[in-house]
């Protein structure tokens, strides 16, 4: 008899072509199947935490989309972007009007067709969306119940000085024509204002000027300006003269400074050629992928959001406009600040920066390709200093990182081990939890949910498959509290009907079992003690399971939205069943493989565990493991350490562990360690 442990399963579910790859040091750390679990990175595995109600979307005959809006760890939203709507969340709750009690909504012109295609990006309480559909706006925060959407005017935040008038004082005779513009600087920011209409005066020639001699300018002032910049024409050419903090003042023939020039007015989205994407990249908001030109980029002034200005010569400050070079004409998908700016393009990865390491207008800036697989237009998502996108066929996720050898960014495709769960649809949608586990969540075409756990530092990407009584259809994160809780939308047939949800993702740190919850489209309760559930109208005749006091009521029907129990209790969760499912990769020695096995018993080390978990045997015949006296007589029991268990087991040439947990119970293993018979091959 062998014993045989594993002792880590960051490989996650690997895909069947490798099973007979125990050469591979993925083997040793993988699994044949995670389903409703996850990899956690120091190489246990959990099962994951159940989906909570939080509303019905408008209308559940239409995909939506769902958005974050992150204003600080603390303030954080869900946005519902509809068909020409949108609606608000937080914290698991729908906004609702103060007055009338309905959903807070505004309208948009966003069809629902073109909702997939949406990027957006954030700044303080302002989203900034764009689509090649329509003109860019901003989705503003006014207050937790006021919001607006307004297409952006791509103008300074400042107006110019109105009424310049210049006059003329000195001696001889008045033969020249002297033209001034004027522009305010903004309080604060220190933006700089569109030039003002131009002013024109006749003096003498400045061979002339004597001490007596010199122009007088006066306008009117501009609220909120700190003080004005006085620009004089050269040859047509607009240069700096001077500077002042009140409403006049004097050229006492002051030389134009030619290297500091009058502001000239652009917007590079008139005429409809709106961008497709947008991000801010040291101190600048930044489109690219314009209607009419797709590898195009834009930025704004520096320390602006709308300010497309320049002057000429140009200086540092202004706006940046370059053009992607490349055989093939792949429109730029998405834009994202590292330490360089990255662009994922349809066809290849690119670097951005100046060529001294400054992003800015007055030198030059280098476009340098650094792959060529292409990114779809999910929108990628970064872990620590790594890219995370989906490459552009949709059915392979990459990671994209600067590496120092070669001065470079490159990557790796990290669904290379999992592909089984990849073929024959695409990622539709994909966010990213940092904490507490390190999650991308992939939401394919087919309406099922492809995790990773991706941790670069620690060598850790192991694959986690998850499936509900519905489909998945969307995704997003915020931060609430200390955590990164993901929100998903779930289309589900309830009652012969179709119902689309928003469902949160609840905690997974328990700390006794009535604490957990492990249930899908659920509802919770906690108050004085009830027997019966009421308000699950959502889940009307269903079959549901009741966690009550942490004892199991399984096989309800809800009827009339509601649900009776046996015995009163004081904190209930209510909602769908779903399949916890773990089965190992073939246990193999050295010199094991293609032998006959037989699993004598089977050491499962727990960590906070209700110990009713199955173990599925070579017959597919599941046997519940025995639970402890103490676990018996305390239903919030959670157990750590080794459970011994027994499985319905004859000599096969695959021999594997196989375990699931069907009820709302949370499950940690963090090892697997089995007695194994192995048949002698000679006997």
């Amino acid at each position: 008899m062998t014993s045989y442990t594993q002792k880590s399963f960051t490989g996650g579910e690997l895909s069947p072509s490798l099973y007979a790859r125990n050469d591979l040091a993925k083997y040793s750390i993988g699994l044949k199947t995670l389903k409703n679990g996850f990899v956690r990175a120091e190489g246990c595995v959990s099962n994951r935490s159940g989906l909570e109600l939080v509303s019905e979307i408008k209308n559940s005959n239409d995909k939506i989309r769902i958005l974050p809006f992150s204003f600080n760890t603390e303030q954080t939203y869900i946005i519902e972007l509809g068909n020409k709507y949108a609606r608000f969340y937080k914290n698991g709750a729908q906004i609702l009007n103060q007055e009338t009690n309905f959903p807070v909504e505004i309208e948009t012109p966003y069809l629902k067709e073109d909702l997939p295609n949406i990027k957006y990006a954030q700044n303080a309480d302002v989203l900034t969306i764009c689509h090649n559909n329509y003109s860019p706006s901003e989705l503003s925060r006014l207050s937790h119940y006021d919001w607006s959407l307004t297409d952006i005017t791509f103008q300074p935040q400042i107006l110019p000085p109105t009424n310049l008038n210049a006059i003329w004082t000195g001696g001889r005779e008045a033969t020249k024509t002297y033209k001034y513009v004027v522009t305010s600087v903004k309080k604060d920011t220190y933006e700089e204002s569109n030039h003002s209409v131009e002013v024109s005066v006749i003096g003498e020639p400045e061979s002339y000027w004597g001490v007596n001699d010199y122009i007088t300018l006066t306008f009117d002032g501009v609220e909120n300006s700190v003080e004005y910049n006085i620009y004089r024409d050269v040859n047509g050419v607009f240069g700096y003269v001077g500077t002042t903090s009140n409403t006049t003042f004097i050229d006492d023939k002051i030389e134009p400074d030619l290297s500091s020039t009058a502001p000239i007015f652009t917007n590079p989205f008139e005429n409809d050629n709106n961008p497709a994407c947008v991000n801010y990249f040291q101190q600048r908001k930044v489109f690219a992928c314009l209607k009419n030109s797709p590898q195009q980029l834009v930025a704004s002034q520096t320390s602006t959001n709308n300010n497309f200005n320049v002057s000429r010569p140009l200086s540092a400050t202004d706006s940046i406009n370059i053009t992607l070079s490349e055989r093939e004409v792949n429109e730029i998908r998405h834009i994202l600040s590292l330490n360089d700016m990255i662009l994922l393009t349809s066809g290849g990865e690119w670097k951005l920066n100046g060529s001294d390491g400054s992003f800015s207008a007055s030198t030059s800036l280098v476009a340098s390709p650094q792959s060529f697989y292409g990114c779809s237009n999910v929108a990628p998502v970064v872990s620590g200093n790594m890219i995370l996108f989906v490459q552009s066929g949709g059915s392979v996720v990459r990671d994209l990182g600067y590496t120092f050898v070669s001065d470079s960014y490159d990557g790796e495709e990290l669904s290379i081990f999992a592909n089984h769960l990849f073929e024959g649809k695409q990622v539709i949608d994909m966010a990213y939890s940092k904490e507490p586990y390190r999650i991308l969540w992939c939401v394919m075409s087919d309406g099922t949910l492809n995790a990773i756990t991706y941790n670069k530092k620690q060598e850790v990407a192991g694959w986690h498959r998850h499936e509900t009584k519905g489909e998945f259809e969307a995704v997003c994160v915020v931060r609430e509290g200390f955590e990164d809780v993901p929100y998903f939308v779930v289309k589900r047939i309830i009652n012969g009907q179709t119902k689309r949800f928003i469902e949160r993702m609840a905690s997974r740190i328990v700390d006794e079992t009535k604490n957990g919850i492990f249930l899908d489209c659920c509802l919770t309760y906690s108050g004085e003690s009830v027997d019966s559930v009421y308000g699950l109208n959502h889940l009307e005749g269903e079959t549901i399971c009741v966690l009550a006091d942490g004892d199991l009521y399984d096989d309800l029907v809800v009827l009339n939205g509601r649900v009776d129990l046996k015995v009163p209790a004081s904190k209930i969760v209510a909602g769908l069943p779903y399949e916890f499912e773990l089965e190992t990769l073939n246990i193999e020695g050295e010199n094991t493989f293609g032998l006959n096995k037989i699993i004598n018993s089977i050491n499962v080390f727990v960590d906070k565990s209700r110990e009713d978990f199955f173990i599925v045997g070579t017959n597919g015949q599941s046997v519940q493991n025995n639970r402890s006296m103490e676990s018996i007589n305390n239903p919030n029991y959670l157990y750590s350490g080794k459970i011994t268990c027994y499985a319905f087991s004859d000599y096969t040439k695959e021999a594997s562990v196989h375990i699931k947990q069907i009820h709302p119970f949370p499950l940690t293993i963090n090892s697997i360690t089995l007695d194994v018979t192995v048949e002698d091959e000679n006997a």
